[in-house]
Protein backbone atom coordinates (compact mmCIF):
# COMPACT_ATOMS: atom_id res chain seq x y z
CA UNK A 1 0.00 0.00 0.00
CA UNK A 2 1.24 3.42 -0.81
CA UNK A 3 0.66 6.30 1.75
CA UNK A 4 0.84 9.42 1.84
CA UNK A 5 1.96 11.43 4.46
CA UNK A 6 1.14 15.46 4.66
CA UNK A 7 1.38 18.00 7.94
CA UNK A 8 0.72 21.54 8.85
CA UNK A 9 -0.88 22.64 6.53
CA UNK A 10 -1.65 26.04 8.62
CA UNK A 11 -4.82 27.24 6.39
CA UNK A 12 -2.32 27.66 3.22
CA UNK A 13 -5.12 26.37 0.80
CA UNK A 14 -2.65 27.05 -2.39
CA UNK A 15 -0.25 24.79 -1.48
CA UNK A 16 -2.28 22.35 0.04
CA UNK A 17 -4.49 22.16 -3.31
CA UNK A 18 -1.09 22.24 -5.47
CA UNK A 19 -0.25 18.86 -2.90
CA UNK A 20 -3.47 17.09 -3.56
CA UNK A 21 -2.81 17.54 -7.23
CA UNK A 22 0.62 16.09 -6.75
CA UNK A 23 -0.90 12.97 -4.88
CA UNK A 24 -3.16 12.51 -7.46
CA UNK A 25 -0.29 11.44 -9.96
CA UNK A 26 1.33 9.41 -7.56
CA UNK A 27 -1.44 7.02 -7.38
CA UNK A 28 -1.62 7.14 -3.56
CA UNK A 29 -3.83 4.04 -2.04
CA UNK A 30 -4.12 6.16 1.47
CA UNK A 31 -3.48 9.68 2.69
CA UNK A 32 -3.43 11.16 6.38
CA UNK A 33 -2.43 14.22 7.58
CA UNK A 34 -0.10 14.64 10.82
CA UNK A 35 -2.33 17.80 12.56
CA UNK A 36 -2.13 21.35 12.47
CA UNK A 37 -4.81 22.10 9.70
CA UNK A 38 -5.81 25.50 10.89
CA UNK A 39 -3.37 28.64 11.81
CA UNK A 40 -0.81 31.28 9.98
CA UNK A 41 -2.62 31.44 7.22
CA UNK A 42 -6.22 32.76 5.51
CA UNK A 43 -7.84 30.14 4.58
CA UNK A 44 -9.01 28.07 7.73
CA UNK A 45 -12.70 26.87 6.63
CA UNK A 46 -11.32 25.96 2.96
CA UNK A 47 -8.63 23.96 4.19
CA UNK A 48 -10.97 22.23 6.97
CA UNK A 49 -13.53 21.41 4.00
CA UNK A 50 -10.63 19.89 1.98
CA UNK A 51 -9.48 17.55 4.45
CA UNK A 52 -12.87 16.14 5.42
CA UNK A 53 -13.05 15.42 1.60
CA UNK A 54 -9.92 14.40 0.35
CA UNK A 55 -8.17 12.85 3.55
CA UNK A 56 -8.72 9.95 4.60
CA UNK A 57 -7.67 10.75 8.48
CA UNK A 58 -5.82 13.50 10.43
CA UNK A 59 -4.67 14.09 14.17
CA UNK A 60 -5.11 17.31 16.16
CA UNK A 61 -2.56 19.42 15.81
CA UNK A 62 -1.40 22.52 18.59
CA UNK A 63 -2.66 25.18 16.09
CA UNK A 64 -5.88 23.18 15.89
CA UNK A 65 -6.00 22.97 19.65
CA UNK A 66 -5.48 25.86 20.36
CA UNK A 67 -8.20 27.36 17.64
CA UNK A 68 -10.54 25.00 20.22
CA UNK A 69 -9.27 26.07 23.34
CA UNK A 70 -8.04 30.04 22.53
CA UNK A 71 -5.30 28.92 24.53
CA UNK A 72 -2.51 30.74 22.79
CA UNK A 73 0.01 31.54 25.60
CA UNK A 74 2.92 29.52 23.63
CA UNK A 75 2.57 31.21 20.48
CA UNK A 76 4.34 33.98 18.86
CA UNK A 77 2.03 37.15 17.47
CA UNK A 78 1.78 35.55 14.37
CA UNK A 79 0.66 32.32 15.57
CA UNK A 80 -1.76 34.14 18.40
CA UNK A 81 -3.38 36.14 15.22
CA UNK A 82 -3.48 33.19 13.23
CA UNK A 83 -5.30 30.92 15.64
CA UNK A 84 -7.64 34.39 16.83
CA UNK A 85 -8.46 34.46 12.76
CA UNK A 86 -9.36 30.79 12.55
CA UNK A 87 -11.62 31.18 15.84
CA UNK A 88 -13.67 34.56 14.36
CA UNK A 89 -14.30 33.13 10.85
CA UNK A 90 -14.88 29.09 10.94
CA UNK A 91 -18.16 27.73 11.18
CA UNK A 92 -19.59 25.52 14.46
CA UNK A 93 -19.63 22.37 11.91
CA UNK A 94 -15.82 23.67 11.78
CA UNK A 95 -15.13 23.70 15.08
CA UNK A 96 -16.87 20.07 15.44
CA UNK A 97 -14.70 18.84 13.53
CA UNK A 98 -11.65 19.81 14.93
CA UNK A 99 -13.09 19.09 17.97
CA UNK A 100 -13.51 15.08 17.11
CA UNK A 101 -9.95 14.62 15.71
CA UNK A 102 -7.75 12.49 17.76
CA UNK A 103 -4.34 12.85 18.92
CA UNK A 104 -2.95 9.69 17.11
CA UNK A 105 -4.24 7.68 14.63
CA UNK A 106 -3.10 3.54 15.15
CA UNK A 107 -2.76 1.61 11.39
CA UNK A 108 -1.94 -1.81 10.95
CA UNK A 109 -1.08 -2.62 7.13
CA UNK A 110 1.13 -5.69 5.75
CA UNK A 111 2.16 -6.59 9.23
CA UNK A 112 3.71 -3.02 10.29
CA UNK A 113 2.17 -1.16 13.05
CA UNK A 114 2.12 2.40 11.93
CA UNK A 115 1.61 5.36 14.70
CA UNK A 116 0.36 8.97 13.70
CA UNK A 117 1.11 12.06 15.69
CA UNK A 118 1.95 15.41 15.44
CA UNK A 119 4.37 15.86 18.59
CA UNK A 120 5.22 12.35 19.50
CA UNK A 121 3.66 9.17 21.59
CA UNK A 122 4.69 11.17 25.11
CA UNK A 123 3.06 14.35 24.14
CA UNK A 124 0.94 13.72 21.12
CA UNK A 125 0.46 17.55 20.59
CA UNK A 126 3.39 19.55 21.72
CA UNK A 127 6.33 17.69 21.78
CA UNK A 128 8.96 19.02 18.63
CA UNK A 129 10.75 15.81 17.30
CA UNK A 130 13.81 17.25 15.19
CA UNK A 131 15.79 15.16 12.49
CA UNK A 132 19.00 14.97 15.05
CA UNK A 133 17.39 13.72 17.90
CA UNK A 134 19.15 10.61 19.85
CA UNK A 135 18.58 7.37 18.46
CA UNK A 136 17.90 5.94 22.06
CA UNK A 137 14.97 8.65 22.43
CA UNK A 138 13.45 7.86 18.64
CA UNK A 139 13.62 4.17 20.05
CA UNK A 140 11.87 4.73 23.02
CA UNK A 141 9.19 6.54 21.64
CA UNK A 142 8.46 3.62 19.30
CA UNK A 143 8.82 1.58 22.00
CA UNK A 144 5.70 3.76 23.83
CA UNK A 145 3.44 3.55 20.61
CA UNK A 146 4.26 -0.08 20.18
CA UNK A 147 5.21 0.77 16.37
CA UNK A 148 7.19 0.18 13.75
CA UNK A 149 6.49 2.89 11.74
CA UNK A 150 6.22 6.55 13.53
CA UNK A 151 4.90 9.21 11.76
CA UNK A 152 5.14 12.71 13.49
CA UNK A 153 4.53 15.85 11.82
CA UNK A 154 4.91 19.53 13.94
CA UNK A 155 8.18 20.79 13.51
CA UNK A 156 8.03 21.59 9.94
CA UNK A 157 11.52 19.63 8.81
CA UNK A 158 11.01 16.83 6.59
CA UNK A 159 13.02 13.40 8.46
CA UNK A 160 13.53 9.79 7.68
CA UNK A 161 15.12 7.50 9.91
CA UNK A 162 15.74 4.01 9.96
CA UNK A 163 16.95 2.96 13.96
CA UNK A 164 16.93 -1.00 14.56
CA UNK A 165 14.33 -1.83 12.20
CA UNK A 166 12.40 1.03 13.64
CA UNK A 167 11.59 3.92 10.74
CA UNK A 168 10.85 7.12 12.00
CA UNK A 169 8.69 9.60 9.61
CA UNK A 170 8.32 13.44 9.19
CA UNK A 171 6.69 14.61 6.10
CA UNK A 172 7.52 18.11 6.32
CA UNK A 173 5.13 20.85 5.97
CA UNK A 174 2.28 21.52 3.03
CA UNK A 175 1.58 25.44 4.18
CA UNK A 176 4.47 26.76 6.49
CA UNK A 177 7.93 24.75 5.30
CA UNK A 178 11.30 25.28 7.70
CA UNK A 179 13.91 23.29 6.06
CA UNK A 180 15.20 25.93 3.80
CA UNK A 181 12.73 24.79 0.95
CA UNK A 182 9.71 26.90 0.27
CA UNK A 183 8.69 24.35 -1.40
CA UNK A 184 5.23 22.22 0.34
CA UNK A 185 6.31 19.13 1.64
CA UNK A 186 4.80 15.60 1.53
CA UNK A 187 5.77 12.12 1.89
CA UNK A 188 4.82 9.04 0.60
CA UNK A 189 5.35 5.45 2.06
CA UNK A 190 5.40 2.26 0.68
CA UNK A 191 4.20 -0.44 3.33
CA UNK A 192 5.58 -3.51 1.50
CA UNK A 193 9.32 -2.15 0.07
CA UNK A 194 9.23 0.25 3.09
CA UNK A 195 10.38 2.85 1.37
CA UNK A 196 9.40 6.41 1.95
Amino acid sequence: MRIAFISDIHSNIHAFERVLEELEKEDVDKIYCCGDIVGYNAFPSECIRLVKEKIDGSVMGNHDYATLTGNTGWFNEYGVEGVNYARRTISEEDMDFLESLETHIYLKVDKLKIYITHGSPRDEIFEYIFPDSRDELLLTLADMAKADVLVMGHTHIPMERRIKGKIFLNPGSVGQPRDGNPKASFMIFDTESREA
